[in-house]
């Protein structure tokens, strides 16, 4: 049985990654590799570069890069796992899988039929029912906005769903497991009865459960199917199946409250917006979304609940290095009922001139001081330390108050944040050309010439790197493997995007110089870094005439003299 690396390599062997691209990007031959306009950044003269030989691809303007399943997990926007699958079928080869993974495979797929017959139900009850049918024409969603979204109707007899399922051969504990019954004291009953049934996709468009609006007047008002083995309601989100594409296109995503309030947005053609399911926005929500784009714009209603919830959707969204703008809508509508109301072209007008969220959290707040430190709290989790920058510059100015002061009471904020709970603070990323050139001159010399990575690892450690992406990248190539292919398999994310940038730029003249000044400069840098720290302790001795100590360190900062002088 092959191992995983040996699958993973018959995968990429089996598919030619020009090929492969192609069918989303159109390439031309340049010398030796092909290029195109990048699809993950907006450029008009092409910078997205594919290497047959090397089977990887690089964009020298945005920085992505990677081979071919990097390239499907970032265009089509799917986990490491679905690429694979997916690849391994075009590359016709059959993946490994577990004795336990294939049941709880078999388990999954059991529970998804399930939920496509359950919604199959729903939706051929919903015209039986005329006060449902009338509540969704009354809401104007018309019939090819009911089929589009699946809508249907749960009938109020306690086994009517329960029954059809058994007919189609699922077994009650099974029906359980799905969140579609539950277990009673006479036997199972249905979950959801005299509801109107919006079914829940991921993001293949697979029913992986429900949410149910009551129209009785039955509390709760909205029922969501419980968490399965299918169905974690804090990592999806409503409509993104429906709204990726779009979302991609506008390059930002329109956060709404509720399942109708989504609807009526793609029914008027803001086809880009999705929503919670029934909980307030999470941090892995956030993570979803930043999948597809870095903008948002929550719209939440407009009344006290509505405001509060936004001023937490931001903090969250903020948090997972998301831009974020709050649009209120007037006249305390929420966005299905302005939709309804106002049109279209109001909604769009709305949506030019949303709130900066500096701006939205001073309009809602309290007292200056309240206000700033609501602010910095929210700030100072951001991850991009730029945007940080910009963003207590703006609430200086709002406030009306002294920018040096604000930065001043932000530092100490920031400070008591990161001793306490926060930890450390995400490195803000930065751009390849900003790199240590010396730095990145040795990955580049070692990929071409592994045979010197032994003797190289041997002067050199991790530690001596200053970039942490290089760094990385360099404890791999020293550990093993050598082999491009293989060492972008063992890398993620930023460090695929700057390995492939370097292993595409031009060979380097009279490569040992470079080598021997690259080390000479990396020993010098450390030597540097060593003698400020060793001046540092100097100072400190000296100031508590600890002589021991002091004599100590003078001569270990002699030694590290001379050992600069000899090299």
């Amino acid at each position: 049985m092959p191992s995983y690396d040996d699958t993973l390599e018959e995968i990429k062997n089996s598919i030619d990654i020009v090929e492969l691209i192609s069918e989303y990007v159109h390439l031309k031959k340049a010398g030796q590799n092909w290029k195109g306009l990048c699809p993950f950044h907006t450029e008009k003269t092409p910078s997205f570069t594919v290497s047959p030989a090397k089977q990887i691809f690089h964009c020298f303007g945005c920085g992505a890069g990677g081979d071919i399943f990097t390239f499907l997990t970032r265009y089509e926007t799917l986990t490491f796992p679905e690429a694979l699958n997916m690849l391994a079928k075009k590359a016709g080869v059959t993946l490994k899988v577990s004795p336990k993974s294939a049941v709880r495979a078999g388990e999954k797929e059991v529970l998804i039929n399930m939920h496509k017959d359950a919604a199959d139900f729903f939706s051929q009850n919903l015209p039986k029912n005329p006060k449902a049918a009338a509540y969704l024409r009354d809401r104007g969603i018309d019939k090819e906005n009911l089929d589009a979204f699946g809508l249907g109707f749960a009938p109020k007899s306690w086994n009517a769903l329960l029954n059809y399922l058994k007919r189609k051969g699922y077994k009650p504990e099974n029906i359980k497991k799905a969140g579609l019954a539950v277990q009673g004291d006479k036997g199972h009953y249905d979950t959801f009865r005299e509801r109107i049934m919006f079914p829940i996709h991921d993001l293949r468009g697979d029913v992986i459960a429900f949410g149910g609006r009551s129209i009785d007047g039955s509390e709760p008002k909205y029922l969501n199917s419980p968490e399965t083995p299918i169905f974690n309601k804090r990592r999806v989100l409503y409509g993104l199946n429906r709204a990726k594409d779009s979302i991609k296109k506008n390059g930002s995503a329109l956060f709404m409250e509720g399942y109708l309030d989504v609807i009526t947005a793609h029914m008027f053609g803001f086809s880009n917006a999705v929503a919670a399911l029934g909980t307030a926005i999470t941090p892995d929500h956030g993570k979803l979304i930043k999948r597809f784009v870095e903008d948002v714009v929550i719209v939440f209603d407009s009344d006290p609940a509505g405001i509060k919830a936004s001023r937490s959707a931001a903090a969250i969204l903020l948090e997972s290095g998301l831009e974020v703008k709050i649009l209120s809508v007037p006249d305390n509508e929420d966005p299905d009922s302005f939709l309804r109301k106002k049109g279209k072209e109001a909604f769009k007008a709305l949506l030019k001139y949303p709130s900066h969220v500096i701006d939205f959290f001073v309009k809602h707040g309290g007292k200056k001081h309240i206000v700033a430190d609501e602010v910095f709290e929210v700030v100072a989790k951001m991850p991009n330390e730029i945007l940080q920058e910009e963003y207590i510059t703006r609430l200086a100015d709002i406030i009306d108050v002294d920018e040096h002061r604000v930065r001043e009471r932000f530092r100490k904020k920031r400070t008591q944040l990161k001793s306490g709970h926060m930890g450390q603070q995400p490195q803000t990323k930065t751009r390849s050309g900003q790199r240590p050139r010396n730095e990145i001159y040795l990955i580049q010399l070692l990929l071409q010439m592994p045979e010197r990575v032994k003797e190289i690892s041997g002067t050199l450690s991790g530690d001596d790197f200053k970039d942490g992406t290089l760094r990385s990248i360099y404890r791999k190539i020293i550990e093993g493997p050598t082999d491009l292919n293989d060492l972008i398999m063992k890398c993620e994310g930023e460090e695929k995007d700057v390995l492939s940038g370097i292993s595409l730029s031009p060979e380097l003249e009279d490569p040992e110089k470079v080598l021997s000044d690259c080390i000479r400069w990396m020993n010098e840098s450390k030597r540097g870094m060593l003698k400020r720290e060793l001046q540092v302790k100097i100072k400190e001795a000296e100031a508590k005439k600890d002589l021991v100590l002091l004599k100590q360190l003078q001569t270990d900062f002699q030694k590290l003299l001379r050992t600069g002088k000899q090299q």
